[in-house]
């Protein structure tokens, strides 16, 4: 399960200033392809490199590694989707090497990857089963707690006590049809 106290704000400037200095080109241009995709508000450091986790979802990444940055795509649908392009720069299930191999060049691996992340930005990502099941679990206490809600909604507009327009407008109707207020 992932702990929320590994997650920190995200801000490019601050990123760039942990990461050595002959990486920090890389990491700039890296920073720039993720919040090209997606909106920075959703962007987040996980023990320091930034990530994509929208709904306990994950979605995409980077880490700076010293063999050479590592980016994360964890969208079933987009590993599929460009799985040729990917396969000469995959180091793993969800990890692709950002640098020139299998005749791909570094500038093209770039642009993979920043197509990489715009496709991730309209897909799902995934998740572990741990918090997919806590996932169900609080959409399923805040579906009960809304539920509840409403009835407390509803419940106190039937027992509410009528305002004064209201019984004079009762009592007004009452004198019209019958002549006494009684």
């Amino acid at each position: 399960m992932i702990e929320p106290s590994f997650f920190s704000a995200y801000n490019r400037k601050k990123y760039i200033a942990t990461v050595d200095l002959k990486d920090r080109p890389i990491a700039t241009r890296l920073c720039m392809l993720l919040e090209d995709a997606f909106d920075v508000k959703v962007i987040q450091l996980y023990r320091g490199f930034p990530v994509v986790v929208r709904d306990m979802e994950w979605s995409a990444g980077f880490a700076m590694r010293a063999k050479c940055p590592m980016v994360y795509c964890h969208s079933p649908v987009i590993l599929k989707q460009m799985g040729a392009e990917l396969k000469p720069l995959m180091a793993g299930q969800s990890c692709i090497e950002l640098r020139a191999k299998g005749g791909v060049t570094l500038e093209a691996a770039f642009e993979i990857v920043g197509r990489m992340f715009r496709l991730a930005a309209t897909q799902p990502g995934m998740m572990c089963q741990g918090d997919y099941a806590k996932r169900e679990k609080l959409r399923a206490k805040a579906k009960v707690e809304a539920e509840l809600g409403e009835a407390t909604k509803k419940t106190k507009k039937t027992s509410a006590k009528p305002t004064a327009k209201k019984v004079a407008k009762k009592v007004a109707k009452k004198i019209a049809k019958t002549g006494s207020a009684r």
